[in-house]
């Protein structure tokens, strides 16, 4: 079963989800940088798994369009709970996002629909850090 929570709001009934890219980036703390000798000195505060998600619609434009306006109203949160899972696993973790983008599909009638839109999800918290 595939389903899309924002802060336990599911948006599952009409939205489908095209495409999940994964990513990781590990972040240092200030305490990193060269030395003199030009050696690389690591301050690792862990891994942060983050997911770019691509939504589009299944059913409903109403309910695709309240998804994208939701994320939009939130975008000033200092983070959202995130919950996505595409029916073989389920991604759960707060995330911040900075941007997102959308396409606009021509109908043959003449109206037009948005087609799909993409978010970059980033995790709060590391998921993996050091021990």
């Amino acid at each position: 079963m595939t389903f899309v929570k924002i802060n336990g709001i599911q948006f599952d009934a009409d939205v489908a989800i095209s495409n999940i890219e994964e990513t990781f980036n590990v972040l240092d703390g200030k305490n990193a940088g060269r030395a003199d000798m030009g050696h690389m000195i690591r301050d690792i505060l862990g891994t942060y798994i983050g997911h770019k998600v691509t939504f589009f619609n299944g059913k409903s434009n109403e309910d695709f369009d309240a998804l994208w306006d939701y994320l939009v109203q939130h975008s000033v949160d200092d983070s959202v709970n995130l919950e996505v899972s595409d029916g073989q696993s389920t991604i759960s973790y707060q995330a911040y996002y900075t941007s997102g983008t959308r396409k606009l599909r021509i109908s043959q009638n003449g109206v037009n629909y948005w087609d799909e839109f993409t978010v970059s999800f980033v995790p709060i918290d590391a998921q993996i850090v050091p021990g």
